[in-house]
């Protein structure tokens, strides 16, 4: 087989038109009575856009060309040669799938995946597929079709998870033959323009009916939309981002005013007396665009060694409560309530307070 990103040989048959072998080909079955599926496909353009960028490195466009239910034989027909022939398996669905990919793509492959200069001024010649082409059209599938699953998943939760693997890469349509020739097949064609100096090339994803037959209920309703309004992938990565977030958390122990004489006088060893007593609560703040916002209070105590606090109060769910139900309802894991009881203080104030010598243990000079 050869191939070529050059200029495209026109397909191998040309359109059937209104002649007899055109409605022979026409089927019974309409890509509109699927809504899901128009939703599935604008998603997976748009993952598909993001993930290229990310494995070539360099700003990947998708644009699909044509999306439509055919008869296998007559989607076969289509397809611009030279070109490589990706089945893949998909699990847990039935029967197999095709990616198919032209030589444009197939030479984008060895330009981006194999390192070399986007401006080195590389011309695709006719040449005769090999054993690399297999490999790195196998592994730019993959991503695809990682994609490609995710948008089946994020368009209806009811689908489950479904992983779509490549199992081979064949040079031959009739090798490629995962459905006889008169069956149905979802086609999904794209156009790729792939980095800064023009390198493009097609590629046609297609999916038997008999492989979606599990699903297909679900392809039959109207999309309602996202419950948030917004791209829910988006939404699950900003808010697993902001769960992530590490606040910086302030405790006083109490704010003094004294006379800068007395400052100049301090010495170590010196004890600094607080007005509060040792049934005083603290206060844990964390900074926001208002200023200083008090969460939690709590009383001093030690433990294995250090300094801690006893949480008293629970002002931080209220804090937390709007960010927690966007996590929730977009299905970013959010940290339970342990069912064991936190460990006790060593060092614990007791209910009567602390005396003199316990209070300069637990004194720091300098402290506020």
């Amino acid at each position: 087989m050869e191939l070529t990103a050059a200029s495209r040989p026109s397909p191998a048959h040309p359109p059937h038109g209104n002649t007899l072998r055109g409605k022979l080909d026409k089927t019974t079955d309409r890509f509109d009575r699927y809504p899901l599926l128009d939703v599935v496909c604008g998603q997976f353009v748009r993952l598909l856009s993001q993930r290229l960028t990310i494995l070539y490195g360099a700003p990947v466009a998708a644009y699909p060309t044509h999306k439509d239910i055919k008869r296998f034989g007559a989607v076969l027909e289509t397809v611009t040669h030279p070109a490589l022939y990706c089945v893949f398996a998909a699990t847990p669905w039935p029967e197999s799938g095709l990616v198919v990919i032209d030589g444009g793509i197939a030479e984008a492959n060895l330009e981006f995946l194999l390192g070399a200069d986007e401006d080195a001024g590389f011309e695709p010649e006719w040449r005769v597929a090999t054993r690399l082409d297999r490999v790195l059209a196998s592994r730019m599938v993959d991503a695809a079709l990682g994609e490609l699953a995710l948008a089946f998943t994020a368009a209806r939760a009811e689908i489950g998870t479904v992983s779509l693997v490549c199992s081979r890469v064949e040079t031959a349509p009739q090798f490629a033959a995962i459905a006889a020739d008169q069956s149905l097949a979802l086609a999904l064609g794209l156009h790729l323009e792939i980095g800064e100096a023009n390198r493009s090339g097609q590629m046609d994803v297609v999916l038997p009916m008999a492989m979606l037959e599990p699903i297909r209920r679900y392809l039959s309703d109207v999309y309602r939309g996202e419950r948030t309004g917004q791209d829910r992938e988006w939404a699950r990565h900003l808010t697993g981002a902001v769960m992530d977030t590490r606040l910086a958390a302030d405790v006083e122990l109490e704010r003094l005013s004294v006379p800068f004489e007395r400052v100049m006088s301090w010495q170590v060893g010196d004890v600094l007396p607080l007005s509060s007593d040792a049934d005083t609560l603290l206060e844990i703040r964390v900074p926001d665009t208002a200023g200083r916002t008090t969460l939690l209070r709590g009383s001093l105590g030690a433990m294995r060694g250090h300094k801690a606090i006893k949480l008293v109060s629970d002002d931080a769910a209220e804090f937390a409560a709007p960010i927690g139900r966007l996590a929730r309802s977009l299905g970013v894991p959010v940290p339970a309530p342990p069912n064991e009881p936190p460990p006790a203080l060593s060092g614990a104030v007791p209910d009567g307070g602390l005396d003199d010598e316990a209070a300069f243990g637990l004194a720091t000079p300098g402290a506020d």
